[in-house]
Parts: C-alpha cells; structure tokens; sequence
C-alpha cells in the first residue's frame, strides 16, 4: 500500500476549511502523487485526530498548523519502515512526544479503541504535563517512538525553536505549536 498524507479538522474549533486547503496545496506541491485525506473528526479541538487512528498505515499524519516547504519523499519513505515516529519534544520539558506530525505503517486502530471506550474520562485526565492531551494519551500505547528528528536531521524543524534566523535550507517540514500559526508568519 502507498503511503497516504493525513490531517484531521473538527468544525467550530480554531481552524477554518481554508487551513486544510493551504495544507493540501503544499502537500500537492512537495508530493504530488500522494493521496491527501482530510478526517473530519468527532472529537474537539486536538482529539479530532484521534479518528485518524483508524485509518491503516502506511500514514504520514500532519496537524493543520505545519507548513510544508520541502519534498516529503524521505518522510514517505519513513513511514513504511518505522511502526511509530512521533516529534520530539524541541524544549525537553518532559513530555514523551508530539503528536503533530506522525507516521505509522501498520494499525493504530487499538489506540483509537482505548480511546472512545472512554472518551470523557481520558480528555479530563490527560492535563498533566507528562500526560498533556492526545499526545500524552497516544504515549502511553506507544511510550518509545522514533523521532522525526532523527530520522530527517534539520529537516522537521520548530518554528519557535528552530527559525529565529529564518527557514533554513534543508527545511522540509516546519511545525507549529501555540502561537503564532503558519498563515500568521505568511507560511
């Protein structure tokens, strides 16, 4: 099976369709013959992407706030040969993983399961900084990933951490996290 792009959007929340429609292009752009799928997601806010745990690998998985600048071949590549890749954390402030660029090859379908066993119960709980959120709930099915970061040195970059002096050229992915977001900088 191909590799696929993935991103997930729940309605009503801080992102807009035309968020996924940025996402797209660049994705069209830098991978031109890879399936692009957007998941409407039933879950608010960061938890919509829960339901992209349904679809089978190999997934390329990216939140609306990253802009892609760089051909994701290598990154495709990546995700047919690794079960789990995840983002390390740019600060180490002791979070296990991002989840706002992922890959899988095979199923994550027993993480979403978990997951809407218990919803609300997993939502209220995962507010700790070593458990925050999607990500923290996902670490604890999948606590050792492999990071994008190693696999792609100074290509998946922070833009808070990594771009204070601009892009740098081996950029293929930079990512977002608080503000400001992509189209706030023109990205």
């Amino acid at each position: 099976m191909q590799p696929r792009i993935v991103t997930a959007y729940t309605s009503g929340g801080a992102y807009l369709p035309q968020h996924i429609d940025r996402l797209r292009a660049q994705c069209a752009e830098h991978a031109p013959d890879t399936e692009f799928i957007c998941v409407q997601g039933k879950w608010p806010g960061w938890w919509c992407k829960i339901d992209t745990l349904l679809l089978e690998g190999p997934i390329l998985y990216f939140d609306l706030d990253t802009s892609i600048v760089g051909d994701l071949t290598p990154l495709l590549k990546a995700v047919t040969q690794h079960d789990f890749i995840a983002l390390r954390d740019p600060y180490e402030t002791g979070a296990v993983f991002g989840s706002g660029i992922m890959g899988w090859r095979g199923s994550m379908k027993d993480v979403h399961d978990r997951f809407t066993a218990a919803p609300q119960q997993h939502m209220a709980r995962c507010k700790t900084p070593k458990l925050w959120g999607d990500q923290g709930f996902i670490s604890e099915d999948r606590p050792t990933p492999v990071f994008w970061q190693d696999i792609a040195p100074q290509q998946i970059l922070s833009w808070k951490a990594d771009c204070k002096e601009g892009v740098p050229a081996k950029a293929r992915v930079i990512y977002f996290h608080g503000n400001p977001k992509p189209w706030d900088v023109g990205m």
